[in-house]
């Protein structure tokens, strides 16, 4: 078994490469982006140092030159000298300082490494780009089982893949019946997938989400659709036929515009997170709201419409492909990872305080996320089948 350290982890490898990428690729770095870097550099260095002394260090050979250095030479037998003690104990106590030092290193740097080590008995893959189309008459499609090219036709409305895995509903001969006719994309736990309606709008669906919508808008007043757990919306500019749509807290309304709702049920709430045009809420209490670009709507069971900054970056993060915690709980981090990756959850004791920022892929496996969240020592993890352990 290999027992070598290793001087760098991953959360500093990545910001390092990235700053050394693109100063090398010939972006300039701000003030706090170079000194950034500069200070990583150093602190690499000066690890990989130790860390080299600590591998290389051979500490039976050490303390046998050392007790060699204790015993008197045969010159020093034969001459009528007298040693000098205090040259001796320096020279012994420099040489046992070297080995404390470096042992101390190692010994230090290794139980920091048991007190982070997480346990996987099995590691888990990131979820995949499949979703389920349930058409009108009950025929069910499995998106990840079929290759690019047509579905379905279904009343003069033709329903294809394309190469790149996105559900296109599109005209081939329209008749107003197709509006009567009801389809839904709906994915599980560890699923994602996209869709453009008839109108040519797009929705990015989310782990364990659905939207209901008619297989054409035509003759139909409004394009309403029925959402449950999060989607992204690019919506098609069409004044005279308003995008409604539905959640069980809410209504939004819009004309053409970017926007993304969660709604969860485990989240108790429904947040509606705009980037550009405007959307127009309507709550169970009949109370309206109109949101700006850059702004976040929070809609629960109270009457009120809360409004506040967004954070898009977060709100977007996992259309993005990538998880990004800003101040959360674990508790909260977890109900997106569980989504993702379909696994239980259980929690070994009081559950952790501490709140968690950063960022990574929703591509990695569970493990590389697991472990940044336990860089901290507020967390450890344990790993069996499908089911992730939680303790502090």
């Amino acid at each position: 078994m290999d027992n070598k350290l290793t001087p760098f982890g991953p959360d500093w490898d990545i910001v390092l490469e990235k700053l050394e990428a693109s100063k090398a690729s010939g972006l300039e770095l701000n003030s706090e982006e170079e000194n950034l870097l500069q200070e990583l550099q150093q602190i690499r260095t000066d690890a990989t140092q130790a860390f080299k002394a600590y591998n290389a260090f051979d500490t039976d050979k050490k303390w046998a030159e050392l007790k060699q250095q204790i015993q008197p030479d045969q010159t020093d037998k034969n001459s009528n000298k007298k040693r000098k003690p205090i040259k001796l104990w320096l020279k012994i106590s420099a040489a046992a300082a070297a080995i404390f030092i470096i042992v101390g290193i190692g010994l230090v740097l290794q139980k920091d490494g048991q007190q982070n080590k997480n346990i996987f008995h099995n590691d888990i893959p990131a979820g995949k780009n499949s979703a389920t189309l349930t058409l009108d008459n009950g025929k069910k499609i499995i998106l990840s089982n079929t290759t690019s090219g047509q579905l379905a036709s279904e009343a003069g409305i033709l329903i294809s893949k394309s190469a790149d895995g996105e559900v296109i509903y599109s005209i081939k001969n329209q008749t107003e019946n197709a509006a009567n006719k009801s389809n839904t994309l709906s994915t599980v736990n560890g699923q994602t997938y996209r869709l453009q309606l008839p109108d040519q709008s797009k929705v990015w669906l989310n782990a364990a989400s659905s939207i209901k919508f008619p297989a054409s808008f035509a003759g139909l007043k409004n394009r309403k659709v029925k959402l449950t757990g999060e989607a992204y919306f690019e919506i098609s500019k069409d004044k005279e036929h308003p995008f409604i749509v539905e959640t069980t807290q809410q209504e939004v309304q819009v004309l053409g515009t970017h926007f993304n709702i969660n709604t969860y049920e485990d989240k108790q709430n429904t947040t509606t997170t705009l980037l550009e045009g405007s959307v127009k809420i309507t709550n169970e209490h009949k109370i309206q709201q109109l949101l700006k670009p850059g702004e976040t709507a929070l809609v629960n069971n109270t009457a009120n419409i809360l409004v506040s900054p967004a954070d898009t970056k977060s709100a977007l993060a996992w259309k993005n492909g990538d998880f990004r915690f800003n101040e959360e709980r674990i508790d909260e981090i977890m109900l997106k990872i569980s989504r993702w990756y379909d696994i239980e959850v259980t929690y070994h004791g009081p559950i952790s305080k501490e709140k968690f920022s950063g960022k990574i892929s929703r591509n990695k496996n569970i493990s590389e996320v697991l472990n940044m969240l336990s860089y901290s020592n507020a967390v450890k993890f344990i790993v069996e089948g499908r089911r992730v352990t939680v303790m502090q």
